[in-house]
């Protein structure tokens, strides 16, 4: 496998990669015993200590991957996981802007999501903040122009082609179409991040009354 390796003083990245071979080569690298790994969109980031590995080494280790990962990596995606969202007006902020860039009634939004075979391409942005990707072709859906300085923790956003999980309050300038029950980050448990990459997410809908009750709030 050719693949463009870029490479700095204790890191290097693996890029123009598809979905499923990242997260193969993700475990490969894991019981190969890289520093960290770190699963991107479309790369894979590995790091290595210099103490102990030159950055030739380090490279050619990182070939030797992409040489013998496809087939010696075994299934290890992780079970799907269901996220119950409310997709009413006072959590998708967004929708009628949403639903005609796809070119369908912003009542039938829901239900378009909710179809679609979602999967965890990567974490990042915020401890926790989960990209989600899909098969479906999404036409190119724009940041607003004008971000908000708060968004609810739990806000799905739809930008690009990536549908963006937010698990904390904060600002943001995703278009927002819907509000999740479940804590996505909680950093005193044993795996602090809801998701893995690699996994997928099935979205259930609940109405605003289950949501708040799902995730301890007050109506």
């Amino acid at each position: 496998m050719t693949l463009p390796i870029y490479c700095a003083d204790d890191w290097l990245m693996i890029r123009s990669l598809g979905r499923d071979q990242v997260a193969g080569l993700a475990q490969a690298a894991r019981d190969q015993g890289w520093e960290d790994v770190v699963p991107g969109l479309d790369s894979l980031s590995l790091s290595w200590n210099p103490a102990e590995r030159s950055l030739e080494a380090a490279r050619s280790a990182a070939e030797a991957l992409l040489a013998v990962a496809p087939e010696t990596v075994p299934d290890t995606t992780p079970p799907p996981i269901t996220l119950h969202i409310c997709y009413d007006s006072i959590w998708a902020h967004d929708a009628e802007i949403v639903a005609e860039l796809l070119g369908i009634a912003t009542d039938a939004l829901p239900g378009w999501h909710a179809a679609q075979t979602w999967c965890v391409a990567m974490l990042g942005f915020q401890p926790g903040f989960g990209y989600l990707t899909c098969d479906a072709a999404i036409p190119e859906i724009p940041r607003l122009s004008d971000p908000r300085t708060q968004v609810a923790a739990g806000s799905v956003g739809l930008l690009g082609h990536i549908c963006g999980l937010y698990p904390h309050a904060g600002p943001g300038g995703w278009p927002i179409i819907g509000r999740i029950a479940e804590t996505l980050f909680d950093p005193y448990a044993p795996s602090p991040a809801l998701l893995t990459p690699g996994q997928k997410v099935v979205f259930e809908r609940v109405d605003h009354a289950t949501l708040t009750r799902m995730a301890g709030e007050s109506a």
